[in-house]
């Protein structure tokens, strides 16, 4: 036991002997102090071949004729000349005489007042149309104030009674007092010459007022006369009113309003 012991250290020391010497050398050969023998070339080894780059000769210089190009010769088409521009012609104006005896006439410019242009004349008013006589009654003229109605002269107007057409003519109004009040119950008296005498009563068409009323005188417009007058109790109260119809569509109704003025 004790002969390997021995064994194994010789070995041992051998290694540390062997190993110290390579470290050695590994020191020598990285510091340069030596060179490596083991990994130095042969001298038999063949250096390596030098790189010549090859020279360049150079050639014949080429010779480059150059060849002109051609002359290009422009020919003149047309040779301008100084040509003197053609004289102006200045007109002559030849002045004749004219012969002896022979006479310029000059028109003379007449002037034609305008025509005066027709005034047109205005269709008279339908209150200019109707023809209204007051006409007292008993045989001896009486003054018309005493009667205690009077007619309203302004109410009395000539229109359309758009509500019945042209197969109509007639007359229509109404009676207040002084103060607009209506007057009912007071009889209204038409008479004319190709008629008898027709009535109606004051409040019995309101379509004129409280106290309206209408009279239809005729199946169609005409220009008949007709008289007008107010009654009550058999005595007249007002003045007769004379009227004239136009004959026309548009004015077949004649609208006359009365006012009482005093008691009666």
């Amino acid at each position: 036991m004790r002969a390997s012991n021995v064994f194994y250290n010789v070995m041992t020391i051998i290694f540390l002997v062997l190993t110290a010497l390579w470290l050695g050398i590994f020191f020598s050969v990285a510091t340069g102090s030596m060179e490596p023998p083991v990994f130095a070339p042969p001298d038999t080894a063949v250096p390596p071949t030098q790189f010549v780059p090859p020279t360049l000769t150079a050639s014949p210089t080429a010779t480059v004729s150059k060849t002109p190009f051609p002359t290009r010769t422009s020919t003149p088409t047309h040779t301008p000349t100084d040509t003197p521009p053609p004289p102006t012609l200045t007109p002559t104006i030849t002045t004749t005489p004219a012969p002896s005896g022979t006479t310029t006439l000059t028109p003379t410019r007449t002037l034609v007042p305008p025509t005066s242009t027709p005034t047109k004349t205005p269709t008279p008013t339908a209150s200019a149309t109707l023809t209204l006589t007051l006409t007292p009654t008993g045989p001896t003229a009486a003054p018309t104030d005493i009667f205690p109605f009077r007619v309203q002269p302004s109410s009395i107007v000539l229109r359309e009674n758009s509500a019945v057409g042209c197969e109509w003519q007639g007359v229509a109004g109404q009676i207040t007092t002084q103060q607009g009040e209506p007057v009912r119950n007071i009889e209204v008296r038409v008479h004319g010459d190709a008629m008898g005498v027709l009535s109606t009563l004051s409040g019995t068409n309101l379509t004129y007022g409280q106290s309206g009323w209408e009279i239809k005188l005729a199946d169609a417009p005409n220009n008949n006369r007709y008289q007008i007058e107010l009654w009550s109790g058999g005595v007249q109260i007002s003045p007769t009113v004379e009227m004239v119809f136009p004959n026309s569509c548009d004015q077949n109704l004649i609208t006359i309003n009365f006012i009482q003025t005093r008691p009666f």
